[in-house]
C-alpha cells in the first residue's frame, strides 16, 4: 500500500485495563476500520500494518493481535492510525475531506492566486487559510458565496473573495 493512498483516520491513545487495549479517537464517526490498520514506525518513517483483534466503539477501546500487555500496548499509544483512502465513508455531493482540500490551488479570474495551506474547523464556520502569492496569509469562509468551484481531482478551488479581499 502507497503511502499516498492513505490517510489518517485516528488516533490511539494510552492503554486500558492489563490486556493490551488502548483508547481509540476516530476523526470521523462514519469511519469504518479494516481489520489491517497502519501506524508510523518512528524510525524508518514507514507505516507498519496491525491487526485489529477487536474494538468496542462505545467504550471507544481497541486492540491489536500480539499487543496483549499494557507495556507492548505503550509501544504504539499516541500514534496516528492510518487507513486505504477507500475505506472512508462515501460523502454527499459538495462534501469534502480535509485532505483533499489543503493544498489546492486558490483560483480567482482565471488566476492562480495562492494554495490552501490548511483548513480550520474548529468553529461552526470552516475556513480556507490560504497563502497567497504576495506571501500573505489570507482566511476565506469555505460558503458557498466565496467558493464557487470545488475540483478535488485536479486539486482547484475556484473562489469569489468580497471586494478588498486582496487588500487586506
Amino acid at each position: 500500500m502507497k503511502r499516498e493512498d492513505m490517510v489518517v483516520a485516528g488516533k490511539l491513545h494510552s492503554t486500558h485495563g492489563v490486556k493490551g487495549n488502548l483508547k481509540l479517537e476516530l476523526f470521523h464517526e462514519k469511519i469504518r476500520l479494516p481489520n489491517i490498520v497502519y501506524v508510523e514506525d518512528e524510525e524508518t518513517k514507514k507505516l507498519v500494518p496491525l491487526e485489529i483483534e477487536f474494538i468496542d466503539r462505545v467504550k471507544k477501546l481497541i486492540k491489536f493481535k500480539g499487543y496483549d500487555t499494557p507495556e507492548k500496548a505503550k509501544e504504539i499509544s499516541q500514534k496516528l492510525i492510518y487507513i486505504p483512502q477507500e475505506n472512508l465513508p462515501k460523502l454527499n455531493k459538495d462534501e469534502y475531506y480535509i485532505f483533499q482540500i489543503e493544498g489546492c490551488e486558490i483560483v480567482f479570474k482565471d488566476k492562480i492566486v495562492g494554495k490552501v495551506e490548511k483548513v480550520d474547523d474548529r468553529l461552526p464556520q470552516v475556513y480556507l487559510i490560504i497563502k497567497c502569492k504576495d506571501d500573505k496569509i489570507r482566511y476565506l469562509p469555505f460558503i458557498n458565496q466565496f467558493v464557487k468551484t470545488v475540483d478535488v481531482e485536479n486539486k482547484k478551488i475556484i473562489i469569489t473573495p468580497t471586494e478588498g479581499w486582496f487588500s487586506l
